[in-house]
């Protein structure tokens, strides 16, 4: 019989950044559409029998490039995308699938990414708006937003895919968190959806959309998590606050709270990799998370479809959440 809990789920390089796809924080790559090849057929007939000819399967199932690849859910709608920082985030899993699903897409991340990582990615989907900005700077999300409704004009969906803490404070007690550090995770990982939220309101019509990237560390003790933990319970309670705030004017605020999803960054996490082993030995769905898993849920919170949800956390996470003690099969 086995205990045990989940690690956190990060979307980027555990290095000391500040406006990146996660830091060595959890949030929380391509988002795969199926695409049905149009089939052929030989049939061959006797001689004495008339000639069978397969009738070719209709166009539609083609998907050409910016036709029904893109007549999707969210199609006319624009969406910035803060967080991207390699093909392996979270934020980026989200970012294709609000693509896929018609949505115009830009992104913002930490400046010294945007050459090497984030603007190859924007290209291959299209996308010409990529700025760089560190959320602990007022003035540049400010500038961001700016220019984005200069450019695009209103902006529909806001993904907040940015977290960050200090790798000396996600290691040994939490109560040898030092004030730079607690106060560092919590401006980067929580005020900054607050400063987005403020920025983005005045280009935001009803029936927009908000999220964020959370996970089950903010509600029980997760080794290792420490003042990440307490962050994204602070965001958690920021994204009900805002939601509040802004649902009069018909924006809607939530978050995501991801399963571990091995990104390069939770891989900085001591002990993930065995904790992420032995997740899917005991969440119900028996099977591990990936940015499809999160990026799938964002559609949904992006789209109509969840047109009168607000201020919830929604886990994706195979159910893990719902056990009070998780236990590995004893088959």
């Amino acid at each position: 019989m086995r205990l045990t809990r989940t690690a956190p789920a990060a979307d980027a390089t555990p290095v000391k950044i500040h406006a990146n796809g996660n830091g060595s924080a959890p949030a929380n790559g391509s988002v795969p559409v199926a695409t049905p090849a149009a089939s052929s057929a030989s049939v061959v007939v006797a001689a004495s029998a008339p000639t069978a000819v397969a009738k070719p399967r209709s166009n539609r199932l083609k998907r050409p490039a910016d036709d029904c690849e893109r007549d999707g859910l969210l199609k006319g709608k624009k969406a910035l995308v803060f967080g991207v920082a390699n093909d392996h985030s979270i934020a980026w899993g989200i970012a294709k699938a609000l693509y896929d699903q018609g949505a115009d897409v830009g992104f913002s991340s930490m400046s010294s990414l945007i050459k090497r990582r984030v603007r190859p990615l924007a290209a291959s989907i299209g996308a010409t708006f990529v700025e760089g900005c560190d959320v602990r700077d007022d003035d540049e999300i400010k500038k961001v937003f700016e220019k984005w409704h200069a450019k695009n004009g209103d902006l529909d969906i806001l993904v907040h895919a940015v977290a960050y803490a200090e790798k000396e404070d996600l290691a040994g007690n939490f109560s040898s968190t030092s004030r730079d550090g607690f106060h560092t995770a919590f401006d980067i990982s929580v005020y900054s959806l607050i400063a987005m939220a403020r920025e983005a309101r005045p280009y935001m019509k009803p029936g927009s959309s908000i999220m964020t990237m959370t996970y089950y560390g903010a509600e029980k003790v997760v080794p290792h998590y420490n003042v990440m933990g307490v962050a994204k319970a602070a965001l958690e309670a920021t994204t009900r606050y805002l939601a509040a705030d802004l649902g009069p004017s018909g924006v809607r605020v939530n978050a995501i709270s991801a399963g571990p999803v091995r990104t390069l960054s939770a891989h900085g996490i001591a002990g993930f990799r065995t904790m992420h082993n032995a997740f899917a030995e005991v969440t119900p769905l028996r099977r591990h998370i990936t940015i499809e898993d999160v990026a799938g849920t964002a559609v949904y919170l992006a789209s109509p479809l969840s047109g009168q949800t607000t201020g919830e956390i929604i886990y994706v996470d195979g159910g893990f959440n719902i056990l009070g003690l998780p236990v590995a099969s004893e088959e």
